[in-house]
């Protein structure tokens, strides 16, 4: 593929259906460069695909399983562009001047968004998406054999930024539909010859009818109890997971003990969340390098310094518990 954006930067999903490149930063980078909507979208060559099926994995979450003409190689947290004809979409409820409409009438009539690829084969896409707005339940409605088009190849694959020679321990931490990307990462490292580190994954959700691939990571988790280890946190019942130091246990109660310098976190989902856990990573010293990140929406909420605090501190207790053993 001829990409016109350079690989070292990345889409961010938005709740709007504003395209936004972001510079690929680490814990000790709090800033970011952005191509802003006014400048429109990235350029990217287009590719046909279809859809074989949305399926409905959990409330609120669809998977998109999707068949490319073309052989593609994406990895699971690779970043495309997909797009939707939205001739389909109801003019009625005022929609007729949504950004997202917008936006398909300068695109030929075909609703586009950034996503993150969950699994790929070489003629094949997973992508999980939250059915919220137009452009989501225009993808999560359509029927199988609806046309499709993609392209552009964004942000590093989870694995990928895992420097697997100095890590002994691998934190996956994701809210909501932030979990897609974890999954595939977690079957393709279970699946690969060579070593990689055991995973722990804290998946968070507001219910439990939320909770996505349960029985699927229950099979790995009992399959691979050396390399893999998850939990589920449901933020209606518990609070957010860094609400509280029980809730933080999640970080320190694991069977695979490593320290600051050898901890690999990657944070996935709302972006108050990851910011926090980022700041919260810092603050106790995690090595720059050892915190790859994704935000999908909520970027301009304010860090809760309280929970950046109750982070930093869980960690250091956790470095320090493991340097005991």
């Amino acid at each position: 593929m001829n990409f016109l954006i350079a690989a070292s930067f990345l889409v961010c999903i938005t709740t709007t259906n504003a395209f936004t490149l972001t510079q690929h930063t680490t814990v000790h980078q709090h800033s970011s460069t952005r191509l802003l909507a006014a400048h429109g979208p990235p350029k990217y060559d287009k590719f046909q695909a279809t859809l074989r099926q949305a399926e409905m994995v959990a409330d609120g979450s669809c998977m998109l399983h999707i068949d490319t003409q073309d052989v593609v190689d994406y990895e699971p947290g690779h970043v495309l562009a997909l797009e939707i004809n939205a001739e389909d979409v109801s003019a009625e409820e005022d929609h007729a001047d949504s950004k997202t409409n917008k936006d398909a009438e300068e695109n030929g009539g075909w609703m586009r968004g950034p996503y993150t690829v969950s699994r790929s084969t070489e003629k094949s896409l997973d992508i999980l998406l939250k059915v919220v707005g137009d452009k989501s339940k225009r993808f999560a409605s359509a029927e199988p054999g609806t046309p499709l088009q993609f392209g552009g190849k964004f942000h590093v694959p989870i694995l990928e930024g895992v420097s697997v020679d100095t890590t002994k321990r691998v934190v996956f931490i994701s809210t909501g539909v932030g979990i897609g990307p974890c999954v595939g990462a977690i079957e393709k490292a279970l699946e690969e010859e060579f070593y990689f580190p055991p995973i722990d994954l804290i998946a968070s959700y507001r219910t439990e009818e939320e909770i996505v691939y349960k029985d699927q990571l229950d099979k790995l988790q009992m399959e691979h109890p050396d390399k893999l280890s998850w939990r589920a946190v449901i933020t209606s019942e518990q609070g957010r997971l860094s609400s509280s130091g029980n809730n933080l246990k999640a970080l320190t109660e694991t069977t695979y003990p490593a320290g600051l310098d050898n901890t690999h976190y990657h944070l996935i989902g709302n972006a108050q969340m990851v910011s926090e856990f980022k700041a919260g990573l810092e603050k106790a010293g995690v090595p720059e390098g050892k915190v790859t990140v994704e935000m999908y929406f909520n970027h301009k909420a304010e860090q809760d310094v309280e929970r950046v605090d109750r982070i930093a501190a869980v960690v250091l207790e956790s470095a320090a518990v493991s340097a005991a053993r």
